[in-house]
């Protein structure tokens, strides 16, 4: 479709955002009504269910009777009604209509699965889709309308005997993408430049080449859409490893051999792509002396922004990103709090990295990470206090009811009477060997600030709580260039890597001081070993919309990997010690 085309659909949908927005302006100054307000509209609508009548929930009448009577979960406890409504049985949990079940990506336990009810879909499209469109209106103007944006969106579901459907959330996007579901589905396909091929893959399809082909074809992308940033580094990484690859077939219209998929889907892209000599001739010119540098404004230059989930456990992708890919010229739209469970928190503005709590995407209470298991403690949305840790409570529409969703979020301000949070870290994966509860965020601190003290870059790290000796001890695992161990030792690696951990978590210090736990064991692992963990997973099924790094070794499958890695990478024989 041309340019008109794509600009009227993004200008629709930026009118109905920013109406969205200012109506979200509104709700944010009486949080505790519209959250009581929820609650019991909530309760209502599924008091007839196996949960609602079991937990009373139409005599339930305010915030207070509700903590009285329903207990705060985890998914074990609902895990057998879960399996139930996987075979088709009804008002269990839920009483809205479901067809499909989001399956977590399983980085932290066993895969959970999550009913997607139609009140929940409407949420996730009024706020991840339409307001963030009405954000890039009030930010940047109309010169972002006039052109279509790289989504990186890609996922594929099995179909229970039920009738039901399984698999990551992005899996029902790409099948509206793919043309499933309508009237969506030719306006998915005028706004992005990756095609269904990519965005509903077929086994053991080259997903990488075929987003950033079709991107790289689009002189006039205005944006880039992602889950992760994590994941838009990737395929920024493929561009610079593979444009001469990709440039070729841009050029000649064709699809390399050595690029894997089915025949099938070779012929249906074959379909779509055509000889595009002069823009490949202007790639040609842009990487003549290699990809070793920011290409992405050079490239793109109508880009205006970048759209994914960063924050905390993202930064080393962050800072990657911009020094090596855009030099700090695109916007970023940092989005808020989202999982399979629902959505959280929203942005409200470009290039911030604070978002805004929904006060009506679901019921949330606030547990002070302090008081661990203590609920006695626990907060709702208008008694929170700046500067405080809290993990997220979750009653969704989902069936969820006072669920622990073990993310820890950080109260940075107030957006009229709402708070604006900063993610700050998974609660279950915090490693706890015998009281010290080191963070990701304080890892991430002692690995920046090693590779800082030390002298080399950083481009990621995983850390395994090893059990095994006693006392017990954390082996460091650190990516960075493959010449690093040549010019650091293993000496200089662990006591950079011990003092800094110990500056990060005190509580760490006094275990080791009392000899409770061993100094560290540290090592280098080889270049994109994170990343080649990521596409391993996506080969055995995983969506590439839900990949994470893993920073904390949470499993025997993780460990596995990185430890085998780990040894086959040796210190250099000068500076072992």
């Amino acid at each position: 479709m041309g340019n008109e085309t794509v600009y009227q659909m993004n200008y629709q949908g930026a009118k109905a955002g920013r109406q969205i927005l200012a109506e979200f302006g509104e709700i944010c100054k009486d949080p505790k009504t519209v959250q009581e307000s929820f609650l019991l509209k909530l309760l209502k609508d599924n008091q007839d269910t196996e949960y609602g009548k079991k937990y009373h929930f139409s005599k339930i009448h305010s915030i207070e009777d509700y903590r009285k009577n329903v207990p705060v979960i985890t998914y074990n406890e609902i895990c057998d009604d879960i399996e139930r409504m996987k075979k088709g049985e009804k008002n269990i949990l839920t009483a809205y209509h479901f067809t499909h079940m989001n399956e977590t990506s399983g980085t932290v336990g066993k895969k959970k699965a999550v009913p997607l009810t139609d009140e929940q879909t409407k949420v996730f499209m009024k706020y991840s889709n339409q307001m963030l469109l009405g954000i890039l209106d009030k930010e940047l103007g109309e010169e972002w309308m006039h052109g279509r944006s790289f989504c990186t969106s890609e996922g594929s579901y099995a179909k229970l005997k039920s009738g039901i459907t399984l698999g990551c959330a992005s899996s029902v996007m790409a099948d509206i993408c793919k043309g499933g579901v309508e009237p969506y589905s030719s306006m998915l396909k005028s706004m992005y430049t990756s095609p269904a091929e990519a965005m509903s893959p077929g086994p053991e399809t080259n997903t990488k080449y075929i987003h950033t082909r079709f991107a790289l074809a689009d002189e006039n992308m205005t944006g880039i859409t992602s889950g992760f940033v994590s994941n838009v580094f990737s395929l920024l990484d493929y561009i610079k490893k593979n444009y001469q690859l990709l440039i070729n077939d841009i050029e000649s219209g064709t699809i390399d051999p050595s690029v894997e998929m089915s025949e099938n889907t070779r012929e249906s892209l074959l379909k779509k792509i055509k000889p595009m000599p002069e823009r490949a001739s202007q790639l040609k010119k842009i990487f003549q002396n290699g990809a070793d540098f920011p290409f992405v404004p050079v490239v793109w230059p109508k880009l205006q922004y970048i759209a994914c989930v960063g924050g905390d456990g993202f930064t080393v992708y962050d800072d990657s990103l911009k020094e090596n890919f855009t030099a700090g010229k695109v916007h970023r739209l940092i989005c808020g709090v989202t999982a399979s469970e629902g959505l959280w928190s929203v942005p409200i503005a470009i290039d911030d990295p604070y978002s805004v709590v929904v006060p009506d995407s679901a019921f949330l209470e606030f547990q002070p990470v302090e008081y661990g298991d203590d609920f006695s403690k626990i907060k709702s949305m208008d008694e929170l206090e700046e500067g405080k840790i809290y993990e997220l409570v979750i009653t969704n529409l989902c069936g969820f009811y006072r669920y622990r969703m073990s993310d820890a979020v950080k109260v940075v301000g107030f957006y009229h009477k709402t708070p604006m949070v900063q993610f700050m870290y998974r609660v279950n994966k915090t490693i706890n060997l015998i009281g010290e509860k080191t963070t990701e965020q304080a890892l991430l601190a002692t690995a920046t600030a090693t590779a800082k003290e030390l002298g080399f870059p950083l481009l990621d790290y995983e850390v395994y709580p090893d059990t095994s000796v006693v006392p017990p001890r954390y082996i460091f695992l650190i990516e960075s260039k493959d010449d690093a161990p040549t010019k650091v030792s293993k000496e200089q690696l662990n006591n950079a890597v011990y003092k800094n951990l110990c500056e990060a978590n005190e509580d760490y210090k006094d275990c080791c001081n009392e000899h409770l736990l061993q100094k560290p064991d540290c090592w280098f692992e080889q270049e994109e070993t994170q990343m080649l963990y990521m596409e391993t997973q996506i080969l055995l099924g995983a969506s590439r919309s839900q990949i994470k790094p893993v920073h904390v070794i949470s499993n025997e499958e993780q460990r596995n990997f990185f430890m085998v890695l780990k040894n086959r990478w040796k210190m250099h024989k000068k500076t072992e010690k």
